[in-house]
Order: structure tokens, then C-alpha cells, then sequence
């Protein structure tokens, strides 16, 4: 047997991982066999690539730890990729482990192989290639060390993410018996995201501008839970001059006077916008759903921007950006309210403006849903309310995470994830499944659009599915967002090729996967329904299907309420 893979799975579990994702082949075989041998990591078998790459993406969000992805040579390892890409952008860790057949092979024509040496390029973290020796050969202490980089290279300070590691194997794959004759491995730190300092210089620069703005916005994107920030920014936000805009997935929306920001903004009348425009902005955090506050904030030449993050490089995001202090969020504010003793009240509180904004955005909301009969934004705005506090919530991407922001959530309380990375809507169930698997003690809820659950049906091709897992599909009849969008609304000759019209029935298809299905056509069924659904003790999906023409009317309804200054 190849004792350098033995030595691969020795250094993983040494270093805390916990969970490998094994996707089926031959030339993966030694792989397989080493990890199985690793009693602290569990291993979980997934046969489509695309659906593992996902699946090991929502257990690494939930543990912090770098989840291990194994397939065999080929095209396998190129199934990844959208998890890979979305893993980079997300700074989740994952290190992918490629069995590959020996380098002096590569374009002779041997069968199931492709240059496999980094292949990810950018999208990773790192590459790296393990040598290929001959069985009993190997040196073990290379191996180990190669190993250990990749991980430690998971878990960068500031920039967590996917790493690359190419195994090469010679034959034979299969041993006559399986034993392991690992060496024992030097002890090594495990590395960790510890805060990075920052000089009094940046401290003084930031306390002196927030001293002069009287109109302050903390921007924060996607992030994930996190009591230490949670704390400081229950006490920054009650200061008059600050508005925090908490999106969707930073999990501190609460936090937030204004959590439906999205729908002020969306909803403002230029007037009005100009009257909130901010002196000073602070951003942190990953990327933003909300499209309308993006757009306002790269209209805006703000006296201040300071980007308070711990990557390597500041993200300018909004194009107006003046200061970047590399520090976690959380230690800046502490320092900073620990050294500000005496904040001069303001006059007129910037943050009363904005609560009494989202007081009457949401009031039009619901003035509205009074009127709707069923529709995607009510249905939305209905299940949000019903999910119980400390259940966690997946959000799919296209139009159900932008009626959850418009929604500001509507008060759910509990964690929120969403794949915000890239914001591709495949792999939403299959990360909703990991996440499920990794975190069996909560219950765990997905809303997701029909296409983006279709488009993820191998998801559910697993041999033993989580049962702490319920699914809502806002079932439109194939992406009908391009329909209410700008842009693709005003060539209705050409919305086919935008749009996915389909027959599928999705309760026929998870039919095959032993998967209970509601389905509610009219609102008094999902009435009738509801209550079963989340308190089902198994897996279960709750179809919510809508009439074309009236839910378009609702949406564009939805979104065109007006904000005025009077």
C-alpha cells in the first residue's frame, strides 16, 4: 500500500479535520482506504462530483475546519470547480485531494487523464503535487510537509479558502491487505484567525473622522456568526450618528435599527436618498446581495471610507474608498470605543431618520401582502415568520435572496447562510445537505427557487440523507426573475432564452428519492400545510407553486413601492 497516503490522512486528522468527502473511482482507491483507517474523520460517499464539492462546502461553514474532498483522476476534479470557485469567494476551507495517474503519462493517450496539476489556477488558495514514487518508496516526511502547508495555507489569516493537492499513484491500487504503517508525525501548530494589529496611526485616523461625521453608515456583508462582533456592535449601533446596514447573510441583522435597509434604499426616491447620504462609510464583511445600496454607494462621494477587514488587499468595492486598516472588525471597534470616552451627541439622529424609514417600508410591505392573494414575496415574507428562532436558514440566489433582503429577513431569528461567493444557484441544496449533515442538533430550513432545486437533484443521491432538513421551493415554472428584471423584460420575444419554461414535477422526481413532498397551488393549501411541514420530524419539501400572471403583477407591485420625503 502507498504509505504516503496513509501519511495524507494521518496529517488531516492530526491537524482537526473531521469530515471527508469521497467521491467514487479507482485510481482514488489508496485514498479511500487511507482515510477510512482515520477513526476521528467521518467519511460520507457522493457520487456526483458537482453535488460532493457543495455537500463539503456547507460542512465547512458550519465547523470552521477544512472539510477534505477526494476524487479520482480525469474530469472528476473539474466537477468541483463551482464549489471550489464559490469556496475562494466565500473564504470557506476546503483542500480537494486529486488521485492522478503518473506525470509521464500525461497526453500520451492513456485513458481518464487531464492536466490536473492546478488546474484551479487563481481559484485556490494554492497548488501543490505530492511526488509519484514507487510503492515502499516514498518519502513519507515530504509528504507530510506538503500536507501540512496545504492546510495551514486553508485557514490564512484574513483569507481562508480551497487548496489543491495532486496525488499521482502508480499500480497497484489495491493491496493485498490493508495495514498502516505510518511514521509518527511531528507535532505542528494549528494554525488559527487571530486578530491583526494595527497601528495607532490607523486608530487615530478613523477616531478623528468619525469625530466630525455626523452621518455614519457600517456596511457589512456577508459574515459569519460571530458573538465577539456581535457584542461591540450592539453598542456601536446605538450611537445617534450610525446606521449599521446588516445584509442578509452577515448574521447581524438584528443588530440592525433598519434590518430591511434593502427595500428603503430600492423603495427611496432620489430626494429622498440625498437627504440619508452619509459623511462617513465603514465597510466590512464579504459581498452584498442588495443591488440598490451598491448602486447608491458608488453614486456617492462619502468624506470618509474606511475598509476594516482582515484581507491581504482592501476591496474597493464602491469606488470611493480613502482608508484600509487590516484588522478584524470586532478588535478596531473595542479599541476605538475604549479610547472615545467622551462622543458628542448629535443634534438630529441619523439612526431615528433610517428606523422610521424601515418602519414605513415595511408598513407599505405589508399594506400590500394584505391585498396580494399568493404570491413569491408574500410566500416568502409567510414562511420567514413561521421558521422557529434558533433553526438556521439557507437562502438560494436569484429572487429568493432578494425577497429575503427586500424582507430584511421579517425578524427571523437564527443564523443565515447563503452561497453569496459567486451567487451561482447550483449547489444550494447539496450545501444545505452539508451543512444539515455537520450540524445534525439544529433544524435546518432552505428557500430556494425551482430551477436552482432542479438544477441540484443529485443532491439528494446520497445513502443516508439528514433528516434535520426542510426545503421551500418557489416554484415559478423556470426562472421567471428575467421576467421582472431590467434588461431581458423588454425583448419579451427573447425571454425563452432567459427564462427555463419546464414540466418537471418535483414531486415525482423526489418520489424516487424516498423525499416527502407538499404541494401548494393556492394560499388557503399552504395554510392547510404549513404547520405539518415545519414540524415534520424527517426531511421534507413544501412546493410552492404559483400562477404566472398574478405573481409577475405581485412582484412588480413589490418592488415598485414608493419612499417620498412626505
Amino acid at each position: 500500500m502507498h504509505n504516503q497516503v496513509y501519511t495524507i490522512a494521518k496529517v488531516c486528522s492530526e491537524f482537526g479535520c473531521t469530515h471527508a468527502i469521497i467521491c467514487p473511482g479507482s485510481r482514488s482507491a489508496p485514498l479511500l482506504y487511507a482515510f477510512k483507517q482515520e477513526t476521528n474523520i467521518t467519511c460520507i460517499s457522493v457520487i456526483d462530483e458537482r453535488s460532493a464539492g457543495f455537500i463539503a462546502l456547507g460542512i465547512a461553514q458550519q465547523t470552521g475546519k477544512p472539510v477534505v474532498l477526494i476524487c479520482t483522476s480525469g474530469t472528476a476534479l473539474l466537477n468541483f470547480f463551482p464549489a471550489i470557485a464559490e469556496a475562494k469567494y466565500q473564504q470557506v476551507p476546503l483542500i480537494v485531494l486529486s488521485a492522478d495517474r503518473p506525470p509521464e503519462m500525461l497526453n500520451q493517450q492513456d485513458g481518464q487523464m487531464i492536466m490536473q496539476k492546478g488546474v484551479y489556477g487563481k481559484h485556490v488558495n494554492s497548488s501543490h503535487e505530492l511526488m509519484c514514487e514507487e510503492d515502499g518508496s516514498s518519502d513519507l516526511l515530504l509528504t507530510q510537509r506538503i500536507v501540512q502547508t496545504a492546510l495551514v495555507e486553508t485557514m490564512e489569516p484574513g483569507n481562508n479558502g480551497p487548496v489543491h493537492v495532486n496525488v499521482p499513484l502508480r499500480e497497484p491500487l489495491y493491496p493485498q491487505a490493508l495495514s498502516i504503517k505510518t511514521p509518527a508525525l511531528a507535532v505542528f501548530d494549528n494554525i488559527s484567525n487571530t486578530a491583526l494589529p494595527f497601528s495607532l496611526k490607523d486608530l487615530d485616523q478613523f477616531a478623528q473622522a468619525f469625530k466630525q461625521a455626523k452621518k455614519i453608515i457600517l456596511v457589512l456583508g456577508q459574515h459569519n456568526t460571530d458573538i465577539e462582533l456581535e457584542t461591540i456592535l450592539a453598542r456601536f449601533s446605538k450611537l445617534e450618528q450610525v446606521v449599521l446596514l446588516a445584509d442578509v447573510v452577515s448574521n447581524q441583522h438584528l443588530q440592525s435599527v433598519v434590518p430591511n435597509f434593502d427595500a428603503v434604499v430600492q423603495y427611496a426616491s432620489p430626494e429622498l436618498l440625498h437627504t440619508i447620504e452619509p459623511d462617513m462609510v465603514i465597510s466590512s464583511g464579504g459581498p452584498l446581495v442588495s443591488k440598490a445600496l451598491k448602486i447608491w454607494l458608488k453614486s456617492i462621494k462619502p468624506q470618509w471610507h474606511f475598509r476594516i477587514s482582515e484581507e491581504l488587499k482592501p476591496i474597493n468595492t464602491y469606488g470611493n474608498l480613502t482608508h484600509f486598516i487590516r484588522s478584524s472588525l470586532p478588535v478596531l471597534l473595542t479599541r476605538f470605543l475604549e479610547t472615545a470616552h467622551s462622543i458628542e451627541p448629535i443634534t438630529e439622529s441619523y439612526s431615528k431618520q433610517w428606523e422610521q424609514l424601515g418602519e414605513k417600508a415595511l408598513s407599505l410591505q405589508q399594506a400590500l401582502f394584505s391585498q396580494q392573494k399568493w404570491s413569491e414575496p408574500f410566500a416568502v415574507s409567510s414562511v420567514l415568520k413561521a421558521i422557529p428562532t434558533g433553526s438556521i436558514l439557507h437562502i438560494g440566489n436569484s429572487g429568493s435572496i432578494r425577497f429575503a433582503s427586500w424582507l430584511g429577513l421579517n425578524g427571523f431569528n437564527g443564523k443565515v447562510f447563503g452561497n453569496r461567493g459567486t451567487s451561482g444557484i447550483e449547489g444550494s441544496v447539496s450545501t444545505a445537505i452539508g451543512a444539515a449533515i455537520a450540524n445534525p442538533s439544529a433544524i435546518h430550513f432552505l428557500i430556494c427557487g425551482d430551477l436552482s432545486f432542479l438544477y441540484d437533484t443529485n443532491a439528494w443521491w446520497l445513502s443516508k440523507l439528514p433528516q434535520n432538513l426542510k426545503i421551500v421551493v418557489l416554484n415559478n415554472v423556470g426562472g421567471k426573475i428575467f421576467e421582472w428584471i431590467e434588461g431581458p423584460s423588454r425583448f419579451p420575444e427573447h425571454l425563452n432564452f432567459f427564462t427555463t419554461p419546464h414540466h418537471r414535477n418535483i414531486a415525482q422526481t423526489l418520489a424516487t428519492f424516498g423525499i416527502q413532498c407538499t404541494t401548494c397551488k393556492s394560499l388557503d393549501a399552504y395554510n392547510l400545510a404549513l404547520s405539518s411541514f415545519i414540524q415534520s420530524k424527517q426531511t421534507h419539501v413544501l412546493e410552492l407553486v404559483f400562477d404566472t400572471e398574478i405573481n409577475l403583477s405581485a412582484i412588480q407591485q413589490f418592488k415598485s413601492i414608493q419612499l417620498t420625503n412626505s
